[in-house]
């Protein structure tokens, strides 16, 4: 049977237009969506979207079925609407079908359209059995086993892996595994115990995970924040990975201070990033949230009263204009009465919590308090409710979802 002829745009040759398309920013692309019908079909083509990049889509909404069970609830909300909606599972239920021994998963991570669970068993302890990552858009998946680099879990210890994938680099993607040990208070510290966090980590180019074991006499200062720092274990996002590096947030427990952790795929600590402020000998009160938008690593915390630190009126949203100068620009300052409708917010941020800033534009996404999700536009100032949810999420984690429609190597299971 003949394949249906192509309409293409302007009648420019329909490769061409393709081509020229792939090379603009997602933001651009999607905005020759409302020229015309042919324009909009070109770029939801099944075809060229692999090679199209692609904007934030929504949101995968992650929460327990009940108060202190690990089983867990997806939902998705979409923001973009299609004339062909997009066949996404929020259930995941291509992996279980895929998988039948899967016991339960626990979502870990999200990446560029990549997603990381915990494949864990079903019972009154955390006893994880592996990894899965997977691309809910291809319905592709790979199983990673545990981590045998780092002891074992106890009830001291604290786990976090995290995902970083970009497809415009591989198509291969890789796991940080931290795993920290909190010492019981009656136990005095062996002499030679150095390390509070152990980092490990995986590539699926080799499938095989290996210990990143810092050279103290080359990188001293560079690895001290292992073993006076804390991982931010927090709502919101506290990592990011941008330009093949993994951001973390780690609170300095001397300075009470955030720093920024940057983290190669091997676990190497590449370099430590002041926070804006911070430079000036000022400190947040708060624990602030790190993303990425428009190729840029972005910070965003919020200033206290002088005379209350339990009290803030506004936030803060600072753009990292200059990487290896480290060189922060104050980008928008918003009181949360502009936000919320609240002249402050306390009780150690407990009115709100930031779930995303998009990618490709100068807009951040909000819980607030905890059943309504909140946009603010930067350029134009405005604020909008996207969603409210008939419960709270307070137990949730909400998850950006931007899909990679082109097929790995390296997730090598399909359904």
């Amino acid at each position: 049977m003949d394949c249906p002829k192509r309409s293409t745009p302007a009648g420019l040759p329909y490769d061409a237009i393709v081509e020229i398309l792939a090379r603009l920013p997602a933001r651009s692309v999607h905005r020759f969506k409302c020229v015309a019908k042919a324009w909009r079909d070109l770029i939801y083509d099944p075809l060229n979207r692999k090679k199209l990049p692609q904007t934030l889509e929504g949101f995968f909404i992650d929460q327990p079925i009940d108060e202190g069970s690990i089983v867990e609830h997806f939902d998705f909300l979409n923001l973009l609407p299609r004339s062909v909606p997009l066949d996404i599972d929020p259930r995941f239920s291509f992996l279980t079908t895929g998988l039948p021994e899967i016991e339960d998963l626990v979502f870990a991570d999200s990446c560029n359209g990549l997603f990381l669970f915990h494949h864990v068993r079903m019972s009154d302890s955390f006893d994880m059995l592996g990894y899965i990552v997977c691309n809910p858009a291809t319905k592709q998946w790979k199983t990673v086993p545990t981590c045998s680099c780092c002891p074992p879990i106890t009830e001291f210890s604290q786990l976090y892996t995290f995902l970083a994938f970009d497809p415009a680099v591989s198509s291969h993607f890789h796991l940080i595994h931290i795993w920290k040990e909190d010492l019981d208070d009656d136990v005095e510290p062996l002499e030679d115990q150095m390390f509070v966090f152990w980092l490990c980590a995986y590539s699926s180019e080799t499938g095989t995970w290996g210990q990143s074991q810092p050279d103290w006499n080359e990188q001293g200062q560079l690895e001290g924040w292992r073993h006076q720092g804390s991982l931010v274990d927090y709502k919101g996002p506290q990592h990011v990975y941008i330009n093949g590096t993994m951001h973390l947030i780690v609170r300095d427990l001397d300075q009470h201070q955030d720093q920024i952790v940057a983290l190669d795929v091997k676990g190497k600590t590449k370099r430590i990033i002041t926070v804006p402020a911070a430079a000036e000998g000022k400190s947040w009160h708060f624990i602030g949230y790190i993303g990425q938008s428009q190729g840029c690593l972005h910070y965003i915390n919020n200033g206290v009263d002088a005379h209350d630190p339990k009290e803030s009126y506004e936030l803060s949203i600072w753009v990292l204009r200059d990487y290896d100068t480290q060189e922060w620009v104050l980008k928008d300052t918003v009181s949360f009465m502009k936000l919320f409708g609240i002249m402050s917010c306390g009780k150690g941020r407990s009115d709100f919590f930031m779930v995303a800033i998009h990618q490709d534009c100068n807009v951040v996404f909000f819980l607030q308090p905890w059943n309504r999700l909140i946009s603010y536009d930067m350029d134009s100032k405005e604020v909008s409710v996207i969603a409210t949810f008939d419960h709270d999420l307070w137990d949730a984690r909400i998850a950006p979802y931007t899909p990679c429609f082109s097929e790995s190597m390296a997730l090598t299971n399909k359904h």
